[in-house]
């Protein structure tokens, strides 16, 4: 049972992932392709060495998010536990996004709780999981993802990574 409840909670840790809030994964694991929502930024000439003051809170908000879905229990508590700490994690950066992703950030949370919802329908079940709504959730969340990858690198100089 622990088991099963634990591949339930990456698969949550992996939905929101593949929206570009893990900023680093899609869905259910892997690295994606470069270039793809989620891939990893190359370091840039542009990233300052210190954060902008200015983008401070939201710069430790990332360093947090990523820290906390790649840290080894991440996403075994189940769904609802796992699905509450997206929830918080993307209103975190949503409430510190610099103006120029605030959009983008606010696009980000509408398709995770859509993701999350479509996972609660399942009733934790993850073969049960609509791969081609996450699949269109993610296309969706792209351009979006992509801004928030590059506006980050040149403000905070923190270069997106896959969990753990």
């Amino acid at each position: 049972m622990a088991a099963v409840v634990s591949r339930v909670g990456r698969v949550v840790v992996g939905t929101v992932a593949g929206l570009g809030l893990a900023l680093g994964v899609a869905a259910c694991g892997g690295s994606p392709a470069p270039g793809a929502p989620g891939a990893a930024v190359a370091p840039s000439s542009a990233a300052p060495a210190t954060p902008d003051p200015a983008v401070q809170p939201y710069c430790d908000a990332v360093t947090r998010v990523q820290t906390e879905q790649a840290a080894p229990g991440a996403g075994a508590g189940g769904v609802a536990p796992s699905s509450d700490a997206a929830r918080r994690q993307v209103a975190d950066l949503v409430a510190t996004a610099p103006p120029e992703i605030a959009a983008e950030w606010r696009t980000v949370q509408a398709l995770t709780d859509q993701a999350l919802a479509s996972l609660a329908g399942t009733g934790g079940d993850p073969t049960r999981i609509d791969r081609a709504e996450l699949e269109r959730l993610q296309r969706e969340a792209g351009p979006a993802v992509a801004r928030i990858q590059e506006v980050t690198q040149q403000r905070c100089g923190i270069t997106f990574r896959p969990p753990g």
